[in-house]
């Protein structure tokens, strides 16, 4: 039998293009990043009397052995666990899919989006999306679209997410 190598590279907040840089967080918790792989319905992958979640990627970097398939792989960030559970919401990276293949060395980037994408990302796929909504589910629906827009229009946006935030914005081409 011959497994796969994984390597999971994780990257700094809002920088598509920079691992993350190890960082205390408030004094004496450190940063930590909690990789996840999952088959394709979401099941965490369980191999040889081991659950392949909550793995910890030390400075941004995990490299593990895997059997042969097709995963979804991504990661969560904390500085602690609140009650035995970690948060996800903006703590969360992309997810990625991956091909293993027996003897494979597969390398994966997972990027990690800063609040403002996610938010401007949440409320552009309401927009676009608000068509299919109920009366009532539409009103709720605008009502979190303009709380949510007021305020991400607050925090300071990371270059990659403005550019594409603008790029989902134009019409497409005809």
């Amino acid at each position: 039998m011959s497994t796969a190598k994984l390597n999971v590279w994780i990257t700094d907040f809002g920088d598509a293009c920079h691992i993350v840089k190890p960082r205390d967080l408030s004094p004496g918790v450190p940063e930590r990043w909690f990789v996840h792989i999952t088959d394709c319905t979401g099941n965490v992958l369980e191999w040889c009397g081991k659950k392949f979640s909550f793995l910890e990627a030390k400075c941004g970097h995990l490299e593990i052995e895997i059997p042969p398939g097709c995963y979804s792989v991504f990661a969560t960030h904390t500085a602690q666990q609140s009650q035995g559970r970690q948060p996800f919401g903006n703590q969360l990276t992309h997810i990625q899919v991956v091909r293993a293949n027996c003897g494979d060395h597969v390398c994966v980037t997972l990027f990690s989006p800063k609040m403002s994408s996610c938010g401007s990302w949440f409320v552009a796929a309401v927009n676009s999306h608000h068509g299919a909504f109920t009366a009532a589910q539409r009103v709720l629906a605008m009502a979190a679209v303009k709380a949510v827009g007021a305020f991400v229009a607050k925090l300071e946006a990371d270059t990659f997410g403005a550019n594409v935030t603008r790029l989902l914005q134009q019409d497409p081409p005809r």
